[in-house]
């Protein structure tokens, strides 16, 4: 089968805004090529990828940003009424978790993340507001999923939409630098929706991280 097209993103590992266009891809049964040849620090900076990629950053596929990127992905193969809704209602639902989550607990985990692996300086107010945050959106999820629910739109059965994977997507990272032993008692609801989606045919790889035991704090190495 031929790629569905070209993403243009690390090679050899998986970028965190890509997890969830490689997830849909997976599901839709959609080969995406990386080019082996892409160096992310010198390439995107380059008249020709800037040209086709005005802002120079990944993961790119024909200019559009990593959300919709995904969408697009979602709705190219035969799993898209899963992936994005039957109906109205819960293409709607499934849009309102999007973007909560990339404009919510994305930030906040993001901004708990970038310092620990090393990319800015440490700040204690805005560690101290991302950790609040992080919190208060966590409980958020943990009541929706209080039910006994899977999944964040689609009933037990379906399969995950792309809510599913764009919220995996940051659990991902929040786990592997800062959700520690201690803090994952509070959020079991959360927990059992991410390893569900580990167990997902196809998503294992993508959604399957070693557990932290304790999170890096300031000051250590």
């Amino acid at each position: 089968m031929a790629p569905f097209g070209t993403l243009y993103t690390l090679k050899g590992t998986i970028h965190p805004r890509a997890r969830k266009i490689f997830a849909a891809a997976a599901l839709n049964g959609l080969e995406l090529e990386v080019p082996a040849d892409f160096n992310t620090s010198a390439a995107s900076k380059t008249p020709g990828f800037l040209a086709k990629f005005p802002l120079g950053q990944i993961p790119a596929f024909e200019g559009k940003a990593a959300t919709a990127i995904a969408q697009h992905v979602a709705d190219s193969g035969p799993q898209r009424e899963q992936l994005l809704g039957r109906d109205a209602a819960a293409r709607a639902l499934n849009q309102q978790w999007i973007q909560f989550n990339d404009l919510q607990f994305e930030a906040a985990v993001k901004d708990l993340a970038r310092w620990r692996m090393g990319y800015e300086i440490y700040s204690a107010e805005r560690e101290a507001k991302a950790a609040v945050d992080v919190r208060r959106w966590l409980h958020h999820y943990e009541v929706h999923l209080g039910s006994g629910r899977s999944w964040f739109v689609n009933e037990d059965g379906e399969g995950p939409s792309l809510a599913d994977l764009v919220v995996g997507g940051s659990f991902f990272l929040l786990c592997r630098l800062y959700m520690d032993v201690e803090m994952r008692k509070e959020y079991p609801n959360v927990l059992r929706f991410y390893e569900g989606l580990g167990k997902v045919p196809g998503l294992a790889e993508l959604y399957t991280v070693p557990l932290l035991e304790k999170r890096k704090e300031p000051g250590q190495d």
